[in-house]
């Protein structure tokens, strides 16, 4: 009776408009909402709080946000020895921007260039590095450190072009690396829904987010959930609530019973 009770709900409040927010992430199974939404014990005013408010990013939305960055700081891009690559491991979320970048803008290609390319690039060139999100800031300077340094001259100025980035993370880059930080659109404190300076939940609905989320998670492991609610559509950040992302994974429910956790929105890599 339950379940028909939330297909009732979903239909009258659309939830097909969910549906088709959602389907452009890779992954997304097709009506999977409602029972996504019954394992987590919430009220539908929290789920849809959470699922109408989540930023669902489509290559559309990707490229916009890359036009505005490049538009807003033109005379950096238009330098004669200004290049573009991607940050991060082969394959991951900076090849996918670059991707996106070189079918944005109309750049010379001569101009993009792979990793095992900067070192051979001339001095004080400026490398503008192309990523999606900075969240905690600890994965890049992690990587900074651990690679970028090892293949770019002291003399190369050094760029990370994050679509987004929380303000916390922007200021531990810039504060611990050499690099200058351009951001599409800044996270701030409010962004992040387990702070008293997110005006979505109400205090109540905040402690069961957090505690929801707590259960999802081992103890002593390195933490980067920041308790956002965004994706983009073709990976999930580890700085979104782990509720969307965290597949299989073992937790016990609000009666004591041992089971694993159906995510709404599988986290691949």
């Amino acid at each position: 009776m339950a379940t028909l009770i939330d297909k009732i709900y979903y239909f009258m409040r659309k939830g097909s408009k969910l549906e088709t927010k959602f389907a452009s992430y890779q992954g997304y199974h097709s009506e999977s909402i409602i029972k996504w939404k019954n394992q987590t014990g919430l009220s539908w005013s929290v789920v849809y709080k959470l699922l109408e408010n989540f930023n669902m990013l489509n290559a559309r939305k990707i490229r916009q946000l890359i036009k505005k960055i490049v538009d807003d700081h033109e005379s950096l891009f238009s330098q004669q020895n200004c290049y573009i690559t991607g940050f991060g491991n082969a394959g991951k979320s900076g090849d996918i921007i670059l991707y996106d970048f070189t079918h944005t803008m109309n750049i010379d290609q001569s101009k993009i260039k792979k990793t095992w390319e900067l070192n051979d690039l001339p001095a004080y060139s400026t490398i503008i590095f192309v990523e999606d999100i900075i969240g905690t800031g600890t994965q890049s300077i992690d990587y900074i450190h651990n690679k970028v340094n090892q293949i770019i001259k002291p003399s190369h100025k050094p760029y990370i072009l994050s679509l987004f980035a929380t303000s916390c993370g922007r200021k531990a880059v810039l504060d611990k690396t050499h690099f200058k930080v351009l951001t599409g659109i800044l996270l701030e404190e409010k962004h992040q829904h387990y702070s008293d300076k997110s005006n979505l939940f109400n205090k109540k609905e905040r402690v069961k987010l957090i505690n929801l989320n707590k259960s999802l998670k081992k103890e002593g492991v390195d933490d980067f959930d920041l308790g956002l609610i965004l994706a983009f559509y073709y990976a999930i950040p580890n700085n979104t609530m782990p509720i969307f992302w965290k597949d299989n994974y073992p937790f016990c429910d609000n009666k004591g019973h041992s089971r694993k956790w159906s995510a709404l929105l599988p986290r691949w890599f």
